[in-house]
């Protein structure tokens, strides 16, 4: 190898249940059919303590960890990236992540190769100039850390995922996909991923899309988990929120999120868990929209927020305020809010009731219009619900909880 020669390690891996093997035998086909080496690097050990030991203990405090974000943090620019780059001898790293990184400054071939995201960058900041400051950020830190930017296929965005990485292991990283939509044609009539994969056999391009959680597959959720809680879980009562009769009984109050639907044995209608109490009262309510679900605001704790470029936002450090987007669920579409920094803490003030805030869940913060993803952070809590201040929900002001939410098409209960 000469001193010009550069080795960008790629990066391909799989759940830790039976899919995974089929996964990695494609894997090496590919790696044939392309004629590259493949190593099979395991980060078990990695993924048990640092993410997989964090989600249990979270989810027996009433938290609602995401994996995916402990993964890309612990595992994917952490273990994996470090293992590339001083065992294999990589130069770079390249994942298929839908995201896109801005290397600023990056005199470098590979890196500073991103003319087409600068436009992008540039242009969003004409529509938005109070986000100039972006163009800044970070720079007094270190020059090297990219930007992150959600993908031009905003339908496979995965910068909610990517929120809470530091951005200094971004640096010699790249993100192939990001500029490439996965199933559909763009305007301007580029290949897909899917269009692309067509030229490689084996049946690639028609394979199934992951989705869940990874080390759980296809397995019950309640059962898995529960293979793993240190204690046996106490049973409860279900409370319907507004009468305080017990509508059913529960296993326990850890396998009940807040939104998610609260299933009662005998029970004629569907009913969603709206509440906890810390005797293990699940309280619900049969309908998706209950003022006990909204609240417009959340708490981050200050030293628990990760700011992709290594320092707090300018707007935030000059003015204690700071404009931008959030979302708590992964694709959720962006909500408006404004960022205060309290003494320990970060306010996330919405401008609209948001449904389902709870602890664990990461918040993601956007600006540039939705652009820029600047960082993300786990919620610590949420402010009082409208059920809690006596406030009626307006239907026409509440907010997606979700990419898929079709519930806000139906009228509200009267």
């Amino acid at each position: 190898m000469t001193s010009s020669t550069r080795k960008i390690v790629v990066a391909l891996s799989g759940g830790i249940d039976s899919a995974s093997e089929k996964d990695a035998s494609d894997a090496q086909l590919v790696s044939n059919f392309l004629n590259i080496e493949m190593k099979r690097v395991k980060f078990q050990r990695e993924y048990w303590h640092g993410v997989f030991e964090p989600f249990v203990e979270g989810f027996m405090h009433g938290k609602t960890l995401n994996p995916d974000v402990g993964c890309n943090q612990i595992i994917k620019f952490g273990a994996m990236r470090d293992y590339a780059l001083k065992n294999l001898g990589a130069n770079y790293v390249a994942t298929g992540h839908y995201a896109r990184l801005w290397h600023r400054d990056a005199n470098d071939q590979i890196l500073g190769n991103n003319s087409a995201i600068t436009t992008v960058l540039e242009r969003a900041i004409e529509t938005v100039p109070q986000d100039e400051w972006i163009l800044e950020w970070g720079k007094s830190w270190d020059a090297r850390v990219p930007l992150l930017l959600a993908a031009e296929d905003e339908s496979k965005d995965q910068s909610y995922f990517l929120s809470g990485v530091n951005g200094d292991n971004f640096h010699n990283v790249i993100f192939p996909l990001g500029n490439i939509r996965k199933n559909h044609t763009s305007r301007h009539g580029e290949q897909t991923v899917r269009q692309m994969a067509e030229h490689f056999p084996f049946g690639i391009s028609k394979k199934k899309e992951s989705m869940g959680i990874c080390f759980i597959g296809r397995r019950n959720f309640s059962d898995f988990i529960s293979e793993y809680l240190p204690e046996e879980a106490v049973p409860g009562s279900f409370v319907d929120v507004d009468s305080g009769a017990v509508v059913g009984k529960h296993k326990g109050s850890a396998f009940y999120t807040v939104g998610q639907g609260a299933k009662i044995s005998g029970a004629s209608c569907k009913w969603f868990t709206v509440g906890k109490n810390t005797d293990g009262t699940v309280f619900v309510w049969n309908d998706t929209h209950h003022p006990a679900l909204y609240s417009d605001e959340l708490y981050v704790n200050y030293d628990e927020f990760n700011w992709i470029a290594g320092e707090v936002p300018i707007p935030l450090r000059e003015t204690n305020n700071l404009p931008a987007f959030c979302r708590i669920r992964h694709l959720q579409p962006l909500i408006p809010c404004c960022v205060t920094a309290l003494k320990d803490q970060l306010m996330i003030k919405f401008d609209r009731p948001v449904r389902a805030i709870a602890p664990g869940q990461t918040a993601a913060l956007y600006v540039c219009g939705g652009l820029v993803c600047i960082g993300g952070g786990p919620i610590v809590s949420r402010g009082p619900t409208y059920h809690e201040l006596g406030k009626e929900l307006i239907m026409s002001s509440l907010h997606p909880s979700g990419i898929n939410d079709l519930s806000l098409r139906r009228k509200c209960r009267d």
